[in-house]
C-alpha cells in the first residue's frame, strides 16, 4: 500500500510539471562511471556507484561558469563531498613572527612581524541549501571538478539542474557507464 502511496504522488508530480511518466529516469541507467577526460572533453558527467552519487564537470581549455542544483523530493541528501575545486583560500606569502633584536649598545627591542598575504576565491562553491538540496556554482578551465553524495531511503526521486554559462544543454549531460545522454532538463531520476 504505501509504494502505491509513493507511485501515485509521484504521477502527480509529474503531471503538475507537464512532463510525462517517461521523463523519468531509471536510476539503474546511472550505474557505473561515464567515460570522460580532463581538458578534453565539455559537459556534466552523472553516475551511481553503490550508494554515491557522482557529479564532475570539465571543458575543453575554454573558462566556463557551471551552476545548478540537487533536489531530493521525499528523504534528504547527506554526506556531500566537494572534488578537486580551486582552492578558495591561498596564502601568497607567509607571515612572519615578531623577533627580538639587540642594537649596538646591548639593548634590546621588539621588531614587528608582518601578517601573511592571503587570497580567497569566492567564486566556486558547492554546498548544501537544508537537507533535500545541493547548490553549486563553479568556473572551470581544463581540470575536473564536482561533487558527490549519498541519499537517504526515503527518497524517491532526484532532480538535476545543470546549467553552461546560464543555459540548459541536456546534451552536454552524460550519464552512467554508456555514456547516454540526457534528453531533458531538469533531469529526474527515479529511484
Amino acid at each position: 500500500m504505501r509504494q502505491f502511496k509513493k507511485q501515485v504522488i509521484l504521477l502527480l508530480l509529474v503531471s503538475m510539471l507537464g512532463l510525462s511518466p517517461s521523463a523519468l529516469a531509471q536510476a539503474d541507467r546511472f550505474d557505473g562511471k561515464p567515460a570522460f577526460a580532463e581538458g578534453a572533453d565539455l559537459g556534466y558527467y552523472v553516475w551511481r556507484d553503490g550508494d554515491t552519487w557522482h557529479v564532475r564537470w570539465t571543458t575543453r581549455g575554454q573558462m566556463r561558469r557551471f551552476s545548478g542544483s540537487v533536489a531530493a523530493e521525499g528523504g534528504e541528501l547527506k554526506s556531500l563531498k566537494r572534488i578537486d575545486l580551486e582552492s578558495e583560500r591561498r596564502v601568497l606569502y607567509p607571515g612572519r613572527a615578531p623577533r627580538v633584536v639587540y642594537g649596538p649598545r646591548g639593548r634590546a627591542h621588539v621588531r614587528g612581524g608582518r601578517a601573511p598575504v592571503v587570497v580567497e576565491r569566492n567564486q566556486d562553491k558547492v554546498e548544501k541549501d537544508g537537507d533535500r538540496r545541493i547548490v553549486f556554482l563553479a568556473r572551470t578551465d581544463d581540470d575536473i571538478d564536482g561533487f558527490d553524495f549519498k541519499v537517504t531511503d526515503e527518497v524517491n526521486v532526484l532532480r538535476f539542474m545543470l546549467e553552461i554559462d546560464g543555459k540548459q544543454m541536456p546534451n552536454l549531460v552524460e550519464m552512467g557507464k554508456n555514456n547516454q545522454r540526457a534528453q531533458n532538463m531538469p533531469l529526474l531520476v527515479r529511484l
